[in-house]
């Protein structure tokens, strides 16, 4: 999960919401284009567009808002809470799949046990560090927290299909494209540092937090390798 930095509504849809303040229509489901769809597009932007649960690349055809407190649950709390920016994500799939999809958003559903105690929100700025990526693009909860273990049931994270693509990305990224092109330590070392940064086009790695775990590991898996190598070149030198 990558952390979030909420950068502030854009104005139509501040507007629209000021506009219909204590009217029948203060209720997200009536919310409409333009508005909606410049909601969207700022949510996506200030994630980088990557999905705020998966780290999936997501675009405007592929990603739908996502209320990280069930908005029928805000409804029923107090009236208009459903329209507030902070609680809003963009996420994969798309709005409107019939056919439930098999993690993340749609998962989730309407879960919001305990007033969402045991859910790790992608707004916490905590968030990436309470779960663990590996090569193979598993994730673990760090510490056995149990808020991350929940998290990951919930939203369905360790999903063998999530888990793949997981593994494909970061395969690509240490390996090459085609597998024969594999980073030099100090290249993944300096990559550790960049790869949640970015680009100039403001856009996340798909799937960074996880590259960035997994490159870790490398690097580690890299440098026992040069030090058994060195001891065996010892251990020649010596017999010779």
């Amino acid at each position: 999960m990558k952390y979030i930095d909420k950068k502030g509504a854009p104005r139509d849809y501040l507007d629209w919401c000021n506009a219909n303040k204590g009217l029948a229509n203060e209720d997200y489901r009536c919310l409409q284009n333009p508005e909606k769809a410049s909601l969207h597009e700022v949510l996506m932007s200030e994630q980088g567009d990557i999905c705020a649960y998966t780290m999936r690349r997501i675009s405007a055809s592929s990603s739908h808002i996502e209320h990280i407190k069930p908005e029928s649950l805000c409804r029923e709390e107090l009236r208009g809470s459903d329209l507030d920016y902070r609680n809003l994500i963009a996420c994969h799939p798309k709005e409107g799949m019939v056919n439930p999809f098999r993690y993340g958003a749609q998962e989730k559903d309407n879960w919001w046990a305990y007033d969402g105690r045991d859910f790790v929100s992608p707004l916490n700025q905590k968030c990436e560090v309470k779960f663990a990526f590996n090569l193979k693009g598993e994730i673990a909860a760090v510490g056995n927290d149990n808020a991350a273990k929940t998290t990951i049931d919930v939203l369905k994270l360790d999903h063998p299909s999530l888990t793949e693509d997981r593994k494909r990305a970061i395969d690509e990224f240490v390996l090459g494209a085609n597998g024969d092109e594999p980073l030099s330590p100090r290249q993944a070392a300096q990559a550790i540092t960049s790869i949640c940064s970015p680009n100039n086009k403001g856009r996340f790695a798909e799937f960074c937090v996880a590259i960035r775990h997994a490159l870790v590991e490398y690097v580690a898996n890299e440098e026992k390798k040069a030090q058994q190598r060195k001891f065996a070149q010892s251990q020649q030198s010596k017999r010779k």
